[in-house]
């Protein structure tokens, strides 16, 4: 029987850390952000550590595959770190980064890491710059481990998240379907992202390049100090996938607000992905509009208004870039 209460959950996590580290704790701090995961950052005689329990109700822990599949995100976080990489250290025991509870929960445990979190669409120039820049070694970290043939960068199976004009167009039809209830906003904006749908060209379906990819490179996981990143986190959605997805998603969330892109942002992001990687023009606005086809039917839904802080903010990063599309390809086309 999965044991729920918290303090129940911190004794076990104290126990553990005891038996295998021979850490103690001094202190647990719950880190209430994020959905149903339990996170603290604890306080040890061997400094702090961040503390995650994977909720049963989030994740498919009971599945051996997904665990599978999570452990190898952790392990890529770890490859990241090894090679210098601005993220947290994830323990091992005996080679694994997840680790279980005596009550069936599973967690990891990793370094804390310093620096503060930006809100969304207010990251600036010199911050985005230094964004790029480890962006860019984080994808070569991982592309060179690949060619390398080395553990968790072996390329499994098909890449994750691509796209289908089917799939969007059944899709929209489903939550079209859902809002008959909705607001004007919600169903203005479900007509004006059926309209973009409608426009699309074969060119926006056709795969980006495949790689290893963070694919949640937002401004909640990523913690600044000054004018420089000081670390990536949340390394669990990590997928071999379409890396251009992370240079979406960072320039949405860290340059967008409700006066649009701010492109001096845009544009500092990319000069730090280049100093590292090449760029070719054209490439950061096709992720962008990738990201955009991807994420709009997840994040547009009839309730959102609804929906807490996170899910609003996305659904309003691609309301406000379905009303700039036309616009687009004149404003980030040539970066």
């Amino acid at each position: 029987m999965l044991l729920t209460t918290e303090d129940q959950l911190v004794n076990e996590i104290a126990s553990w850390l005891k038996k295998n580290f021979s850490t103690g704790i001094l202190s647990a701090e719950r880190v209430r952000r994020g959905l149903r995961n339990e996170k603290w950052i604890v306080k040890t005689n061997k400094g702090r550590f961040f503390v995650k329990s994977y909720h049963p109700g989030r994740f498919k822990m009971h599945d051996p595959e997904f665990r599978s599949k999570l452990e190898n995100a952790l392990q890529l976080q770890l490859l990241f770190y090894q090679s210098g990489g601005p993220c947290p250290e994830p323990l091992t025991l005996d080679g694994s980064c997840m680790h279980i509870l005596p009550c069936g929960r599973y967690m990891t445990v990793m370094t804390c890491c310093p620096g503060a979190m930006v809100p969304a669409g207010m990251i600036g120039e010199h911050r985005m710059h230094s964004l790029g820049r480890a962006a860019a070694d984080m994808h070569a970290v991982w592309e060179s481990a690949a060619t390398l043939g080395i553990g968790a960068a072996v390329p499994l199976g098909e890449p994750v998240w691509r796209l289908s004009r089917e799939e969007m167009e059944h899709t929209w039809e489903v939550s079209w379907d859902a809002a008959r209830d909705s607001s004007e906003r919600v169903r203005n904006a479900l007509q004006l992202q059926k309209t973009i749908v409608d426009s699309l060209g074969d060119d926006e379906f056709t795969p980006l390049t495949v790689g290893w990819a963070h694919l949640d490179l937002w401004a909640d996981n990523l913690l600044f100090e000054g004018d420089a990143l000081a670390a990536i986190v949340d390394f669990d959605r990590a997928r071999y996938s379409f890396p251009a997805l992370d240079l979406g998603r960072a320039i949405l969330s860290g340059t967008l607000s409700e006066r649009g892109f701010r492109k001096d942002a845009v544009v500092a992001f990319t000069e730090g992905y280049r100093r590292m990687r090449p760029l070719p023009p054209g490439s950061l606005l096709k992720a962008i509009k990738y990201v955009w086809c991807l994420e709009s039917l997840w994040w547009i839904q009839p309730s959102f208004e609804s929906s807490s802080v996170v899910p609003v903010r996305f659904a309003e990063e691609m309301i406000h870039t379905a009303e700039r599309w036309e616009q687009l390809d004149a404003l980030l086309g040539d970066i």
